[in-house]
């Protein structure tokens, strides 16, 4: 597959590298920044204690030596779990990572973009634990001023728009099309998302449903474009050759496990 001249793909380590069984660790953090990548993407959740830790299931058990709910514990509690239990061997324990850990990490590397995605969504009852995680998020992220390189990430449309209510265009966007996938909103998407990660689903009776094939029509990558928003070729895509078809339509940013892989197919 040949790319026009010029024009180069962005790629992002999905939760940094995935591949070794490091996921938002900032080891994995470290180990996609060494590969090459342009963007790292990781997923903050909020302890009971109101600190922001990185990680990507609403319990501990898939990733870590621990077990229950992020949500249940304090920091304290959480840091003493090796975030590293299930990783390949060869890598020490290590605790899991802060988004202050991160961000930290971040101002060491000047043009490395930040894509970070809540997972505390405000579904009944817990509507107010997930607009302060939210909130929470925005107002870190601004205080190591990375605002301009940062995009928040969700599922839920009403998290982004509460961001962008409260603090526009401090931050880019990161949505999932096709819309409905975010759920109600009172903002139009294609007003304030600029990144958009492909998802080839669909409802049947108000129901979401997937596609067998993870890769979406053309004619869905087109709408993006003509809007101004970027397609996001997500990691659910094993095969290269599918990538280089959404890179032929445009797509121009690549969400993936396994950063040295597709590093090392786009190079070729």
């Amino acid at each position: 597959m040949m790319y026009p001249l010029g024009e180069r793909v962005l790629v992002c380590g999905h939760r940094g590298d995935c591949i070794h069984g490091l996921e938002n660790t900032m080891t994995a953090f470290s180990l996609a920044v060494g590969a090459g990548v342009d963007m790292v993407e990781t997923d903050v959740r909020m302890t009971s204690d109101g600190c922001l830790i990185l990680m990507h299931d609403a319990c501990v058990d898939r990733t870590t030596d621990g077990t229950a709910l992020v949500s249940e514990f304090t920091l304290s509690q959480l840091i003493r779990f090796n975030a590293a239990a299930h990783a390949l061997p060869g890598f020490e324990p290590e605790p899991p990572a802060t988004l202050k850990n991160f961000l930290t990490f971040a101002t060491r590397y000047p043009r490395l973009l930040l894509n970070i995605e809540l997972k505390d969504y405000p579904c009944p009852g817990n509507e107010e634990f997930a607009f302060e995680c939210a909130d929470k998020l925005a107002s870190t992220v601004l205080s190591f001023g990375l605002g301009e390189r940062t995009w928040i990430n969700s599922f839920d449309g009403r998290l982004l728009e509460f961001v962008f209510k409260k603090y526009g265009k401090a931050f880019h966007y990161h949505g999932f099309y096709p819309w409905f996938i975010l759920g109600p909103m009172t903002i139009d998407p294609e007003s304030f998302i600029d990144l958009a990660c492909m998802q080839h689903r669909y409802l049947d009776k108000g129901v979401m449903k997937k596609f067998d094939d993870p890769l979406c029509p053309k004619e869905w990558f087109t709408f993006l474009l003509d809007k101004g928003i970027m397609p996001l070729a997500a990691p659910s895509i094993a095969v290269y050759a599918h990538y280089d078809e959404a890179f032929s339509w445009g797509c121009r940013c690549v969400n993936t496990n396994n950063p040295y892989g597709m590093l090392r197919h786009l190079g070729r």
